[in-house]
């Protein structure tokens, strides 16, 4: 983490999701809402604190489909920040638009497997990136190293 005094943390969120013929599955499209719920949130947390916290959103093909569903936070997936990981299941909603069966991600953080990366999974991550609280406090405490302040 920075200290500060070198200019704002920075933490980029990416969201990698199915588009086939201008539609996402469920499970991506459930995704897409939760991670723009959480860097809204986030954003609102840090409104006042040297973190600055960026979205891109990418539309990938059936080509790319295993990245599908994926959220990275600082090039990590967002599970991973909270010691969870990721597993290929059969996706109907993708199966049903591609025509064909297909897996595609879904993650399990804390003993919970869900379909959708969710809200708390991405805005926790997002925290434990930006170095500035405990996963899930509501305030933001910035640490300064040596020399700074």
């Amino acid at each position: 983490m920075s200290c500060g005094c070198s200019g704002p943390v920075k933490v980029l969120v990416e969201l990698e999701y199915l588009v086939v013929d201008g539609s996402t599955c469920e499970r991506c499209g459930s995704t897409r809402e939760a991670v723009r719920a959480a860097v809204t949130d986030a954003r609102a947390l840090f409104s006042s604190a040297a973190v600055e916290l960026e979205l891109v959103e990418r539309e990938l093909g059936a080509s790319e489909l295993g990245d599908s569903n994926r959220v990275l936070v600082n090039g990590r997936p967002a599970e991973e920040w909270l010691g969870g990981r990721s597993v290929m299941t059969e996706c109907v909603s993708c199966s049903d638009m591609l025509g064909t069966a297909v897996s595609c991600r879904e993650v399990e953080v804390g003993g919970v497997r869900t379909e959708a990366v969710g809200r708390d999974v991405v805005f926790d991550a997002i925290i434990a990136a930006s170095g500035t609280a405990a996963v899930g406090e509501p305030t933001v405490t910035l640490v300064g190293g040596p020399g700074c302040g």
